[in-house]
């Protein structure tokens, strides 16, 4: 969705441009917006703010439907519009500007007395979850808001960092040695200045076309006073819809980048999204007037006209050729995925394949159970995905290992990129990888067929209904000793939505006044007889006991009665811990005496 709306932004910027500026103008504001890399780098995943790229070029479109097109229903449209701008990133606030400029510079029979009341309703359409989720966390949104704007202020040139950033190729660390266009990128050092340079060249022009006023009426008989002239000057400027258009661009442009360079927030890149694509439009339509007023000039200038026209080519061509560098570097895997966020990058089709092939290969082998070891870069694309699966399926945090127990039978387990635990399953289960998935840009998803692990030993060093202690030892896994215990689970948990199951394990060395080793591990589903390999502490200080502490992490859901007549739920992002629970041994202790053996 978002990619067909960012192709969506491009035909809009197109048929915006070439209705006020021209089709010269038009068609290189079009090109050097569909081949900026930034923009199409955010256009190719879904998140909130990238949804901007379609819908602030359509409010610019609605603002110069009043403003210059003097046409009316304009004013309800660009209301509502900003409402959305402002619910998909708050930033989006700051484009409050070029809206009342518009509505400075429209006619009044633009203007309809609906046009306020609808704007109003529409607001309040929109609007009206968030409202009364507001009245149902007693405005605890708005004070965070209040008290998180409190923080250190700054003046710098962060914004306009960021602002260029748009202008040019992607910046480090996605233009790597990896990268098709790496070998080539000092020959095209050339590119973002002059991007800049065009924009800032479109800026003044624009400016003083805005500013200047008609040839008519600078020139005067009589000799006005100061008032007198700047009132000729607003009035000669409302008649001309071609300055106030030039005027909200530029409005469009420098107030918010202005207002950013303030800020007591750390800015982001994607906060800038709300500029595009005013930047190309404003380059093309420089370009435009520069090719137009070439073309009246005398001959002898024809071959700078020809050169004018070589300069756009080759823009575009430049920008084209970053722009596939990038597409073809993302789809094969020209990257190094840790440079990427802040874990490490994992596509979307790469993620679905694994799970896929997981799910394929339980099948074939007749297997009833699929292990995903999940870390922090894959733990909530996993979960989600879990819930597509044929194949029953469980994600584990990678902080243990589950292994099916004896009587459940084999099963696969799929493990992450960069899984933490593949020294347990060397070293501890009885594992055979069996394929691996591709993972562009880092080493594979791996897959492993999980043999059961040996049966539990009956005593009585065990949690009532919650697990069974059955050993701890000691291995080498290559490079060093590694301590870990085993585990057997005693009950069984379905998968739900957003939950997880918790159990936090704590190492008590008698005599020690260290703090304790704990290390907690999380199941998004739970299967009785299944064995947790929970790996803790220096093997040097083996513990002498061990606690067990058992909570769940449900998604927050609050309910809410509308006018005691139409209930609500509102499903929130934030997750919450149930009370943790210390569990009671058989014997009525909070704790299991464990011993590790001298010999393995």
């Amino acid at each position: 969705m978002t990619a067909l709306l960012a192709i969506a932004a491009v035909l809009l910027t197109y048929f915006f441009t070439r209705r006020y500026y021209g089709r010269l103008a038009a068609t290189l504001a079009a090109l050097l917006y569909a081949t900026a890399s930034v923009p199409v780098f955010y256009s190719r995943f879904m998140w909130n703010q990238n949804m901007l790229l379609f819908l602030v070029p359509l409010l610019i479109w609605f603002l110069f439907r009043g403003a210059v097109a003097r046409r009316a229903f304009w004013l309800f449209p660009s209301v509502v519009l900003i409402g959305l701008l402002v619910q998909f990133h708050a930033s989006s606030i700051v484009l409050v500007a070029p809206l009342l400029v518009a509505l400075v510079l429209a006619p009044r029979r633009t203007l309809r007395w609906y046009d306020i009341v609808l704007s109003i309703a529409g607001l309040l359409f929109i609007y009206a979850p968030y409202i009364v989720w507001l009245f149902q966390t007693h405005f605890q949104d708005i004070y965070t808001l209040l008290h998180t704007a409190k923080g250190k202020t700054l003046i710098d040139a962060q914004a306009l960092l960021f602002y260029l950033q748009f202008l040019g190729p992607l910046p480090d660390p996605i233009t790597n040695k990896l990268s098709l266009v790496y070998p080539y990128m000092s020959a095209f050092s050339w590119l973002q200045p002059l991007v800049v340079l065009l924009v800032i060249g479109g800026a003044v022009l624009a400016l003083v076309l805005a500013l200047k006023p008609r040839r008519s009426e600078a020139v005067v008989v009589t000799r006005p006073s100061f008032l007198a002239g700047i009132g000729r000057w607003w009035s000669d400027l409302r008649q001309s819809p071609f300055r106030c258009g030039l005027l909200i661009l530029l409005i469009w442009q420098i107030v918010p980048l202005l207002y950013l360079t303030r800020h007591d927030i750390v800015l982001h890149l994607h906060y800038f999204i709300m500029f595009m694509p005013g930047p190309f439009i404003l380059v093309g339509f420089f370009l435009a007037q520069i090719f137009n007023w070439l073309r009246l000039r005398s001959v002898s200038l024809q071959l700078v006209r020809l050169g004018w026209l070589v300069v756009c080519v080759l823009l575009v061509g430049a920008q084209f050729l970053f722009a596939f560098g990038y597409v073809y570097d993302a789809s094969h895997g020209r990257y190094v995925d840790t440079t990427w966020s802040g874990q490490y990058y994992s596509d979307l089709a790469s993620l679905q394949a694994s799970m896929r092939d997981a799910d394929q290969l339980a099948q074939q082998r007749h297997l009833n159970h699929v292990y995903v070891s999940a870390d922090l870069g894959t733990q909530v694309a996993f979960l989600y995905l879990a819930g597509q699966m044929k194949t029953p399926t469980s994600v584990v945090d990678d902080s243990c290992l589950v292994v099916p127990g004896a009587q459940n039978g084999a099963a696969i387990l799929l493990t992450a990129p960069h899984s933490h635990r593949l020294d347990l399953i060397r070293g501890y289960a009885h594992a055979t990888q069996v394929a691996t998935s591709p993972h562009p840009g880092g080493p594979p998803f791996n897959l492993y067929v999980l043999q059961p692990g040996s049966s539990a030993l009956q005593g009585n060093a065990n949690f009532t209904q919650e697990l069974n202690f059955m050993d701890i030892r000691t291995f080498n896994n290559g490079q060093r000793n590694i301590l870990a215990s085993r585990w057997q689970l005693l009950r069984s948990a379905p998968a739900g939505y957003r939950t997880s199951y918790n159990y936090t394990f704590e190492n008590l060395v008698q005599g020690s006044n260290a703090a304790p080793a704990s290390r907690t591990c999380s199941f998004s589903a739970m299967r009785a007889g299944d064995q947790v390999i929970v790996p803790l502490g220096n093997p040097a200080q083996p513990p002498t006991r061990m606690q067990v502490t058992a909570f769940a992490t449900l998604p927050t859901i609050l309910s809410y009665n509308l006018l005691g007549a139409f209930p609500l739920q509102f499903d929130t992002f934030q997750r919450y811990d149930t009370p943790r629970k210390m569990l009671q041994s058989k014997s009525g202790l909070d704790y299991i005496p464990v011993h590790l053996p001298k010999k393995l």
